[in-house]
């Protein structure tokens, strides 16, 4: 009598069906660790600050922060203290961030500021492109406090900054990945990319749309000079 088989990639079939056995089962973790992955590249414009639900897993345009910033603080409330700490380096006159209820299962985050001449309190919705990325990078950071190491891969993090804010934006996703989880970031910012070394740092290379992307560790590369005048110029390219 012959055996029945029934070939299947274990990958993608296999895996979703297998129970794991605990919390400690090596499948649990790795899909843990997939799971809580951060793959980001914001659209400002789409995000409100409203939600009606919580969540520790993102999507990718950030159009459900405020479900993030929900999920995460029910999850660790400590939280807030970190998130608190690296938005008053960046907007000094930030004095508190508030999520009330606005109905049933809905909440709306406000954002109050205060200085010398007196109060103003936003709907999140209302702040400016910039400061809703300071805001994304607050919860990052204590993500991957919270509930890290996480990988966090972000799209072009330095798209809707100032010049000026760019190197301490950067420098500060950079120290927090130091010790616990990874940071990946792509850029064309001059400032974002003197932030990093030769060694960590890849060039991304299509020549047309029917061509493959050519990726090359930028260590691994002759620059006469400044590297960022030879980007400009496009000496690190393919020739």
């Amino acid at each position: 009598m012959r055996t029945a088989r029934f070939p299947i990639d274990s990958q993608l079939v296999a895996l979703p069906i297998v129970q794991d056995t605990s919390r400690r089962d090596p499948r649990f973790i790795f899909g843990q660790w997939l799971r809580r992955m951060l793959i980001l590249r914001p659209v400002p414009v789409r995000i409100t600050g409203d939600s009606t639900e919580e969540t520790l897993q993102p999507n990718i345009d950030l159009s459900d922060f405020a479900a993030w910033f929900s999920g995460l603080l029910a999850h660790a409330p400590s939280a807030y203290g970190r998130i608190d700490q690296y938005l008053k380096q960046v907007m000094p006159d930030l004095k508190d961030i508030k999520n009330p209820e606005v109905g049933k299962d809905s909440r709306s985050i406000e954002v109050q500021f205060s200085n010398g001449q007196g109060n103003v309190t936003l709907p999140f919705g209302e702040l400016s492109d910039g400061e809703k990325c300071f805001m994304i990078c607050a919860l990052v950071l204590a993500a991957n406090e919270a509930y890290g190491p996480l990988v966090c891969f972000w799209d072009e993090p330095d798209a809707y900054l100032a010049l000026h804010e760019v190197g301490h934006f950067v420098l500060a996703l950079r120290k927090a990945f130091q010790s616990s989880g990874q940071f990946i970031m792509t850029s064309h910012n001059p400032e974002a990319i003197r932030r990093f070394s030769n060694e960590n740092t890849l060039v991304l290379q299509r020549k047309s749309h029917l061509e493959p992307t050519i990726v090359r560790p930028l260590s691994d590369i002759q620059v006469n000079g400044n590297l960022v005048s030879a980007l400009i110029t496009g000496e690190v390219l393919e020739p």
